[in-house]
């Protein structure tokens, strides 16, 4: 890109509440919102490779109606590779739905897809290199600790950037959108009800205050109520599409105050 872009989009990390991502892309594509820039994390990580290789948002519902989970993960020796179950699936997926072997420098729309190194307990912020292949980093970054193993890549074990930034601010910030907008997660009341639930609630509710930072550094932060939904019940969280499009919708009216200060013309 060679002009400055305008708006930027980042999107949080949370397994099954990702599908919020979409309802909030739709919203943003009927409002000729087009985003510029984006930068994900976990679930967030593959919305947002699958949206920046050019699957606009009624594709993306189309495919979440019929994703389940034996396409997601595939058993592991879990002493032997330090997961419940291998993350491979995702990155077949990915590959499936944008094309083998696609790198960085391919998709339409720049991003940053954002793990942590579990070795140096460092940051690893993708891509490295405009080469560096998609799926693998998108495969990483959802790689929830405990449940799914972590991914070997060159030098890192690489595992969900939701560790240590659970919405990838930083490195959106590295492209300069005139405007930034965020995209996360409020958790509501419900009991889990297997490993993989407390495992990912956990993670969520250790990160429920950042939420107060991030809304200060973005120009509008995006909170989707997840209510009573699990995060694991593919089914049931098909319904977050919805929760995430009348969240967006809520904030139409601050962001395009903000498109209107900033100069930008939403076409």
């Amino acid at each position: 890109m060679n002009d400055k872009p305008k708006i930027g989009l980042a999107l949080a990390g949370g397994v099954g509440y990702c599908l919020a991502h979409i309802g909030v892309l739709k919203a943003l594509e009927e409002e000729n919102v087009k985003v510029d820039v984006l930068s994900g994390t976990s679930g967030g990580a593959l919305i947002g490779a699958l949206y920046a290789s050019g699957i606009g948002a009624d594709r993306l519902e189309e495919i979440a109606k019929t994703i389940s989970w034996s396409q997601l993960m595939s058993p592991t020796m879990i002493f032997r590779n330090k997961g419940l179950v291998s993350s491979e699936p995702i990155e077949n997926l990915v590959e499936e739905l944008i094309g083998k072997n696609r790198r960085f420098s391919e998709l339409k729309l720049p991003l940053s897809v954002a793990t942590v190194d579990l070795i140096s307990g460092d940051e690893i912020m993708f891509p490295n290199s405009p080469d560096d292949l998609i799926a693998p980093a998108v495969r990483a970054s959802c790689s929830v600790p405990v449940v799914f193993a972590p991914v070997k890549i060159g030098k890192w074990l690489l595992s969900d950037g939701g560790i240590k930034d659970p919405l990838p601010v930083k490195p959106l910030k590295k492209y300069h959108p005139q405007l930034m907008i965020g995209v996360a997660f409020v958790t509501g009341k419900y009991e889990p009800t297997n490993l993989f639930e407390i495992g990912v609630r956990s993670m969520m509710l250790a990160n429920d205050k950042i939420l107060e930072v991030y809304e200060q550094e973005l120009d509008v932060l995006i909170k989707c109520q997840t209510g009573e939904i699990s995060s694991w019940d593919l089914k049931t969280a098909v319904q977050l599409i919805d929760v995430g499009y009348e969240a967006a919708r809520q904030n139409i009216d601050k962001l395009k105050g903000c498109c209107d200060n900033k100069k930008i013309n939403l076409g």
